[in-house]
């Protein structure tokens, strides 16, 4: 088995150091959105507090709205006076760029023929926010970064930029629900009811299957060619969301006879189906896929997916032409959910080429949740050679910045990004309120932990799949699948790896492989997990989990369970199939990796001391260090 700790710190994919030695760690606090920057925010005793708390950065967002609010008048008058506040202070500058969202889209575009707004295939509404397949996007972007990178031609005042290229706030996902302005349609749904989107999905399937012929074949259709091609029907469930289906499909003349039927049927419905259907609600997801074939479905997902990883593809080409020496961020979100369009593992691999990395914006309080949210970005950053930074999806408790630091330091994060460190007045986002300019509880915390954070990579042996196939198939595994692992992670510390990366290789990295969930896999995926397996790799699964494969006939999977239960030998490696479900599962698993009695025919990995009981620990090369949720301590112990 190949370990990564006994290689130097190389990206798999550009072979280059993933950080300078003693690089300084980024600690960035959020300093300006909208408009001008407070005054308190601009005076000398808010800086010196910042750096005293230790933050590295500010963070702006730097848009294109707020540059150019006429055609060809170009100002930077919000941002110059934060720029000369942060050389004197000699801390440094983060650029959040942002073109897309509503906000960020100056009103003459968005009342041009240029504009080309997102629209959802539930309702075939618009909403206020560039559709990523706007063909006219390009250019603007380019333009708006060129005149960035010219007017702060000294570079060296920014710390990073990041890239805000679409979705609400920014992130490269699709739209969803909040941002600024929201007075317009916006949902979490799929959004590529636009005419360049269709193109697109056009075009993709030409590409991918050259002939109609095979196209039909594949979806049992009759399309008489790839002009005819649609997207697969998809519905949300529930009375408003089924109401609003047909309303779209009536014609608009049929509609005012329609009205009194209609509202006996809604009567109807309210008061005498809904109360006994209600306990029922909570088995189905809440968007339910309605494919004619999972193939179907499947090119349709991964057509969605991949045109957000090449759209932030060129982004990342555009901003490295301008910045070419400076740290790049692609700002990502959602928790890797199809309808929003961040393929974690994929925009990672993607920006690994550049010398960039991501910011992933998912992180909450709870160790356990914030932890899962991002490990399949920690995992692919570690595995491709990119980096990365974490970031609060609201904004943290005192307590709950000293558990992000326990959780980059333990995930190898390059930096964290906090929203009230230093207080900046009603925060825009989310409506909390903190004294101007003045350092809050969690500077505190923030000060007396950071000794903790070291760019040190962890040792971890042990990974857990994350189903791709099957959440694009099947929604709620990707909720049923984080609680396992939230739980999971009480008893072993581990990495998420999903199909793409076991595709590169990225198995040779582990000792053991655990599957937790989803019952459906790409053949080559389990193609690599059996072979994996016969080099000496472990898997660890459950009897109940059935797991069928995804084109062919063939199952590699039965082919390492052959048995109902137990322990079978697979050349170098084994596979074991566990009599157990739920938590009893995770216990089992844990054991078996462990394997403290000799109870299996392999070598279990060390068992840290004080581990268990809400305690959560990693290991390093000379080094443990705990989290204890409970009195919000981290503490570290030297391995002897």
């Amino acid at each position: 088995m190949i370990h990564r700790r006994d290689r130097p710190l190389t990206g798999l994919l550009n072979n280059k150091p993933m950080f300078e030695p003693n690089q300084q760690i980024e600690l960035i606090q959020q300093w300006q959105y909208t408009g001008c920057v407070h005054p308190r925010l601009l005076e000398d005793k808010t800086f010196k507090c910042t750096k005293q708390a230790g933050l590295t950065s500010i963070q702006s967002y730097v848009y294109w709205a707020e540059i150019e609010k006429m055609p060809g008048k170009i100002d930077f008058s919000s941002y110059d006076p934060l720029v000369e506040k942060v050389i004197k202070h000699k801390l440094k500058w983060v650029l959040f760029f942002i073109l897309g969202p509503y906000y960020a889209t100056p009103e003459w575009f968005q009342a041009s023929e240029e504009s080309v707004y997102a629209k959802c295939l539930e309702h075939g509404k618009e909403s206020k926010i560039q559709s990523i397949w706007n063909p006219n996007l390009p250019k603007h972007v380019e333009r708006f970064l060129g005149l960035v990178a010219n007017h702060y031609q000294d570079h060296s005042v920014f710390e990073s930029i990041t890239l805000g290229i679409s979705g609400n706030w920014g992130e490269s996902i699709y739209p969803v629900a909040g941002g600024f302005g929201t007075n317009f349609h916006t949902h979490r749904g799929w959004w590529c009811a636009d005419r360049c989107a269709i193109e697109s999905f056009r075009k993709y399937l030409s590409i991918k299957y050259t002939d109609i012929k095979r196209l039909n074949d594949s979806y049992n259709k009759r399309f008489n060619d790839f002009s005819e091609v649609t997207f697969p029907f998809v519905r949300q469930t529930g009375w408003k969301n089924l109401h609003l289906q047909l309303k779209n499909m009536i014609p608009g003349q049929v509609k005012p006879l329609l009205r009194p039927i209609w509202r006996g049927m809604r009567s109807t419905w309210n008061n005498e189906v809904a109360p006994y259907i209600k306990r029922f609600r909570s088995s189905f997801s809440r968007d339910t896929i309605v494919p004619h074939s999972q193939q179907r479905w499947l090119d349709f997902v991964n057509w969605y997916m991949s045109s957000m990883t090449e759209w932030a593809e060129f982004w990342l080409k555009t901003a490295r032409k301008y910045f070419p020496e400076t740290e790049i961020y692609l700002v990502t979100g959602g928790h890797g959910e199809p309808q929003l369009g961040a393929d974690f593992s994929e925009q990672t691999k993607m920006v690994s080429k550049y010398n960039a990395g991501i910011r992933i914006t998912n992180q909450t309080d709870d160790y356990a949740e914030s932890f899962i949210f991002t490990r399949l970005v920690s995992s692919a950053s570690r595995y491709y050679g990119a980096y990365f930074t974490t970031e609060e999806e609201g904004i943290n408790q005192p307590q709950g910045v000293t558990m992000r630091v326990f959780d980059a330091a333990t995930s190898e994060a390059k930096g964290v990004y906090f929203k009230s460190i230093i207080g900046t007045g009603t925060d825009a986002c989310t409506g909390q309120t903190y004294t101007l300019g003045e350092p809050t509880q969690g500077a505190l915390n923030l000060k007396q932990n950071l000794h903790h954070f070291k760019l040190q990579e962890p040792i971890i042996d042990v990974a857990v799949l994350f189903p791709n196939t099957s959440i694009a198939l099947n929604a709620p595994v990707l909720e049923s699948l984080y609680k396992q692992c939230s739980l999971f992670r009480n008893f072993v510390d581990f990495d998420l790896i999903d199909e793409n990366m076991i595709a590169d290789g990225a198995l040779n990295k582990y000792k053991f492989l655990i599957l937790l969930d989803g019952n459906w896999l790409r053949h080559q995926t389990l193609i690599e997990i059996r072979d994996w397996v016969k080099k000496g790799g472990i898997l660890i699964a459950s009897k109940y989990l059935l797991v069928s494969t995804i084109g062919s006939y063939e199952n590699p999977y039965r082919q390492l369970f052959p048995q109902k239960k137990g322990t079978k030998r697979n050349s170098a490696g084994y596979a074991l199939l566990l009599d157990t479900t739920g938590r009893s599962f995770l216990k089992s698993a844990a054991e078996a990796i462990y394997n403290r009695e000799g109870k299996y025919p392999w070598t279990g990995i060390p068992e840290i001391e004080g581990y268990h009981d809400g305690i959560y620990a990693t290991r390093f090369l000379e080094r443990i260090l705990y989290y204890n949720p409970k009195n919000s301590e981290i503490r570290s112990e030297l391995i002897k």
